[in-house]
């Protein structure tokens, strides 16, 4: 995995604005009682509703939180059936210097490993390495079409990146190496193929500075920390939202229930699905934003050895593959926690084929690539975790892209009050810091500050 590569990662530029109740106790006064006695419903308890509820809480104003599914964290999933945990969705912690999540693994004395993103190495098809002026020329080239793609796009007549890398050098794609890092770099990045994703605005939203760290106890650990002391209802997917007159309406499987105002966290890929109705309707600035926004696939794969067989210091495996995204990237959980795992991820189109894989198919594409890669001292896996966030429904996808057509407006329009009583949250919500933990940590408080402002607090 290249260091630094992806604009996102060159444009490190600091939050603005973008601070957190939770971290600065000067923002949490007590709620005026004179408004009477707000009750706030939020749906779903991924960290964009947590976060929602939590400064609610703080503010003295009773918060519930509807729950789909039989957990908390949303698309925060750490499991541990391995003996170590490993990330089914989510995984770091993207710039530790003004990240608000910073703040609450500090609080929470969560321990940190930080990623170094040169330190990798990377196969080519039937096991052959690349020398290293090859990579050289191919991280010099990937750059260079990267700086001059979106000048091949112009407002109004957007192009997708496979089109303005067609353009540019059509060699790119035809060349495992090039392939490689146009998968590992964008369309992991992204979330989806270079054909979907807008050559226009790509990399042009925001990141923290600083060091990348994944948490070996899990991210999970912080959503279970946001979650203590909260009212939350699990297993309970929502059905109909209804926000018009002096109160809102959530109506789930199980019963109805009753508040004054609601936050829906519901991911990008439910809200396209149309799942869940909304009474009234969504607006057609909302709902015209929801449609041209990209929701992506991603694959992701654990699987535990009874050895480790591959270089054990190394922090990043990479394969790259005749076909673009089949597993370009392995993250190497010994020198994280100790223990023979490999994370794999797949993207681009390759993820949407992966994503209709059985666990046995999964298992044997795996085998295969690191056959390739180490040939007789692959072993099989003991056991395996797997993650296809298309095929949940309470998700249809990982996370948002700026698809061809679509802007920032797009993004930040679902920040905006739906109506009087109705607000959004979500990655989805905050262009700047979209398709990440901490966006959508930031798009829950700002919700919750709506949601005050609303009531006059």
């Amino acid at each position: 995995m290249p260091p630094e590569l992806t604009r996102r990662r060159l444009l490190a530029l600091s939050a603005g604005t973008a601070g957190t109740l939770l971290a600065n106790p000067a923002l949490r006064p007590a709620f005026a009682a004179s408004v009477g006695k707000p009750r706030v419903i939020v749906v779903g308890a991924g960290i964009a509703g947590l976060s929602a509820a939590r400064t609610l809480k703080e503010r003295g104003i009773e918060v519930i939180v509807i729950e789909a599914r039989e957990r908390i964290g949303g698309r925060i999933s750490t499991d541990r059936s391995l003996g170590v945990a490993v990330e089914r969705g989510a995984s770091w912690m993207h710039g530790m210097n003004g990240n608000p999540l910073a703040g609450l693994v500090r609080d929470l004395k969560l321990s940190t490993f930080f990623s170094n993103y040169d330190d990798y190495e990377v196969w080519l098809p039937d096991g052959e390495r690349p020398e290293e002026w090859e990579l050289e020329d191919a991280v010099d080239a990937f750059e260079a079409v990267l700086e001059k793609a979106a000048d091949e796009a112009e407002e109004g007549s957007d192009l997708s990146l496979l089109e303005a890398i067609d353009q540019l050098d059509p060699g790119m794609l035809k060349d495992p190496l090039s392939g490689w890092m146009l998968s590992s770099e964008i369309e992991d990045d992204g979330g989806a193929p270079l054909s979907r994703i807008s050559a226009l605005q790509y990399g042009e939203d925001r990141g923290f500075d600083g060091p990348e760290a994944l948490l070996p106890d899990g991210l999970g650990r912080v959503v279970e920390g946001l979650a203590k002391g909260l009212d939350i209802r699990l297993g309970e997917p929502v059905r109909r939202i209804s926000h018009g007159g002096g109160q809102v309406v959530v109506e789930t499987a199980k019963e109805r229930h009753s508040g004054t105002h609601v936050i829906s966290t519901l991911p990008l890929g439910v809200l396209k699905a149309g799942h869940v109705v909304f009474d009234p309707p969504l607006p057609k600035g909302h709902a015209g934003s929801i449609a041209s926004l990209g929701f992506g696939a991603v694959t992701k794969v654990s699987l535990k050895f009874d050895r480790c067989f591959w270089p054990k210091e190394t922090q990043f495996l990479s394969y790259a593959a005749r076909e673009r995204g089949r597993w370009p990237t392995m993250i190497n959980l010994m020198p994280v926690s100790g223990a023979s795992i490999l994370t794999l991820v797949s993207t681009g189109d390759y993820a949407l084929k992966s994503e209709a894989m059985s666990e046995a198919e999964l298992q044997a594409d795996i085998s295969a690539v690191l056959g390739e890669m180490f040939g007789a001292e692959a072993r099989p896996p003991e056991k395996m975790v797997t993650a296809q966030w298309s095929r949940d429904p309470f998700a249809l996808g990982v996370y948002s892209y700026p698809a061809v057509g679509c802007t920032p407006a797009d993004f930040n329009r679902l920040a905006e009050p739906v109506a009087a009583r109705l607000f959004l949250a979500g990655e989805h919500t905050i262009f700047e810091h979209h398709g990440t933990a901490h966006g959508a940590f930031m798009s829950g408080e700002r919700a919750a500050g709506q949601v005050i402002a609303a009531l006059g607090g």
